[in-house]
């Protein structure tokens, strides 16, 4: 199947680098401070995510960029630091505000799970905040099912918030 996006030859896709760190934290801030796709409140800093990213080298970073500009990112993180946890990563997908909804995170996704399939990753986690529908059908016309919904497993401004889990096994 060939996706819309791969059509579009400005939009690369590939490994995160050292040099992306800043926009990545600006994509992902971007989001915290919008609301409603994830539960950080606290502006992710350059240079703790580079720490992170280079003490979790089990760990899948990638990013699309259109005409030398990053629009988006993809991680595959460790679930759990449990040793039976060790072949399972949590996925995260974020796009510039002004990039979503174009097709480009189907093919971000792909490569991300395409190297975890490489790495003898088994199982992929998403969680993502029951209310955003445009999330979970994204997730679910890419092969996620949907496992349950947490009831109020979180809380912010004020209200009690459910979080939706899918699951894909590779």
């Amino acid at each position: 199947m060939v996706n819309q996006d791969l059509m579009d030859n400005r939009i690369k896709y590939r490994k995160v680098e050292t040099q992306d760190i800043e926009t990545i934290c600006t994509i992902y801030n971007s989001h915290i401070e919008l609301g409603g796709s994830t539960f950080e409140t606290e502006s992710w800093q350059a240079a703790i995510l580079n720490q992170q990213i280079l003490n979790n080298q089990d760990d899948h970073w990638f990013v699309a960029e259109d005409t030398n500009q990053i629009i988006g990112w993809c991680a595959a993180r460790r679930y759990s630091d449990r040793y039976g946890y060790r072949l399972t990563r949590e996925i995260a997908i974020y796009f510039a505000i002004n990039h979503t909804g174009r097709g480009y995170a189907t093919s971000l996704l792909e490569m991300t799970e395409n190297a975890c399939r490489l790495s003898g990753v088994h199982h992929l986690v998403s969680r993502v905040i029951a209310s955003n529908e445009h999330s979970i059908r994204f997730h679910r016309r890419c092969g996620y099912e949907m496992v349950g919904i947490q009831k109020e497993i979180g809380y912010l401004n004020d209200e009690w918030l459910d979080v939706a889990i899918l699951q894909k096994i590779l």
